[in-house]
């Protein structure tokens, strides 16, 4: 579903899969709307496992983005969703060097033992087996 010229939802309830896919470069303002939308999304459908596609903006977050989601956008995932939420990110093999390479961007160990997860994909198929195994661990250990 189009939620912008920027930004597609979608929620399948068969793999359980919310997908958000960026359409373009987007500004600051925009890529905080379109995240609240994906986690309104989220929320409605009871959804923790997030298919999130960059490819189409061309080029990764930049480090003032990566700040924001880290210190105001997760910390609001276990509030609205519980459970651990699990994100896959799929990004153009550019986005990814890029990502690798900036050292203002964290780590995604940062990540380990909270209550989101994030990894990172070059290969949707790569990434929807990730969050199939998420969520087979995830009912094996609820």
């Amino acid at each position: 579903m189009p939620v912008s010229d920027y930004l597609t939802v979608n929620y399948d309830a068969e793999t359980g899969v919310l997908t958000g896919r960026w359409q373009r470069m987007v500004m600051p303002f925009e890529l905080s709307r379109g995240y609240d939308r994906l986690l309104d999304m989220a929320e409605k459908h009871r959804c923790r496992f997030w298919l999130v596609d960059t490819t189409p903006r061309r080029v990764g977050l930049d480090a003032g983005d990566v700040q924001w989601m880290r210190e105001e956008f997760f910390p609001q995932l276990p509030k609205r969703l519980g459970g651990i939420t699990y994100i896959a990110l799929l990004m153009a093999p550019h986005q990814l060097a890029g990502a690798l390479a900036d050292p203002r961007i964290a780590d995604l160990s940062h990540y380990d033992r909270r209550p989101y997860q994030l990894a990172r994909f070059t290969s949707e198929t790569e990434a929807r087996r990730w969050l199939h195994l998420c969520a087979s661990h995830d009912a094996a250990v609820a």
